[in-house]
């Protein structure tokens, strides 16, 4: 009889709305703190990837500046060495044409003096 009474009851007991109120309150509970929980972790793997997208974000601009720095400093190069080049020419250039104007240079003055002195002949001046 024992048994009996203590199914009945269990029962009872089980089927109490307070019983089931109680029992609901729980699981809404443990609800709201599973949700609070995975809320937390959501957020904290959001702030993550925005943090490591920021650093990502940050090393490109920096790559690219560096990438930028190198194809400065190579076209600097390039334009120094083509300026040295033309420079080198134009000395060449330019030794050339004085050397083409001493040797000129003393018929020029004997043709200067000449003139100046009166002695030019008419088929000098024609």
């Amino acid at each position: 009889m024992k048994k009996k009474k203590k199914v009945v009851e269990e029962q009872q007991h089980q089927e109490d709305p307070e019983v089931l109120l109680e029992k609901i309150m729980k699981a809404e509970v443990n609800s709201a703190e599973r949700i609070a929980t995975a809320r937390k972790d959501a957020e904290k793997q959001i702030s993550d990837v925005q943090d490591k997208a920021a650093v990502s974000k940050k090393e490109a601009y920096a790559s690219g500046r560096r990438a930028r720095s190198r194809l400065v400093d190579r076209g600097l190069e390039k334009a120094r060495a083509e300026a040295e080049e033309k420079i080198k020419q134009s000395d060449v250039e330019a030794d050339r044409t004085l050397k083409k104007g001493q040797n000129a240079i003393p018929e020029a003055v004997d043709i200067s003096l000449e003139f100046i002195l009166g002695k030019v002949s008419k088929e000098k001046l024609s």
